[in-house]
């Protein structure tokens, strides 16, 4: 069952990051330099609200999985030293996963919202500065997502 639980957070992991590595490094650019501004604005409404439903799932499945592997972890830890210290790199990835999750709540329930209310009512200009503000804390996330893998592998 443990690895199960692994494969599952594993698979979850890499929809959101191949989902973001494809966003920031292949669509966005090519959408930039192809399209304007305002059919771009449209198709990343549809790309996103996808997008974003994936995302979803994926951090309902890390929650459930990594929840479950970080207090197995735990208990193990405590049966074999009776301190119950966990890896510093599991600590950290739980950290930084957390914070990740939070900063996609304001991107999805803030952000989207503004930018398709934006492009649903023309309002391009704001479409374009909510688009940025996604821009931006999809990069963040990005960066931090690789800082938990860094730190799941790279740490004790």
């Amino acid at each position: 069952m443990y690895n199960a639980f692994k494969l599952i957070h594993l698979v979850a992991a890499i929809i959101w990051m191949g989902g973001m590595t494809f966003m920031l490094l292949a669509l966005r650019p090519a959408a930039l330099a192809m399209l304007q501004p305002q059919p771009r604005a449209k198709l990343m409404v549809a790309v996103w609200q996808r997008f974003f439903l994936l995302v979803v799932g994926a951090i309902a499945a890390l929650l459930a999985t990594g929840s479950h592997l970080y207090s197995s972890a735990f208990r193990a830890a405590k049966a074999a030293t009776g301190t119950g210290a966990v890896p510093l790199g599991w600590t950290l990835m739980l950290g930084l996963g957390l914070l990740m999750m939070l900063i996609f709540g304001h991107v999805y329930f803030a952000g989207f919202r503004k930018f398709k209310g934006a492009v649903e009512a023309a309002q391009w200009p704001e479409a374009a500065r909510a688009a940025g503000q996604i821009h931006l804390l999809m990069s963040t996330n990005f960066v931090l997502g690789w800082l938990a893998i860094a730190a799941l592998r790279l740490l004790p």
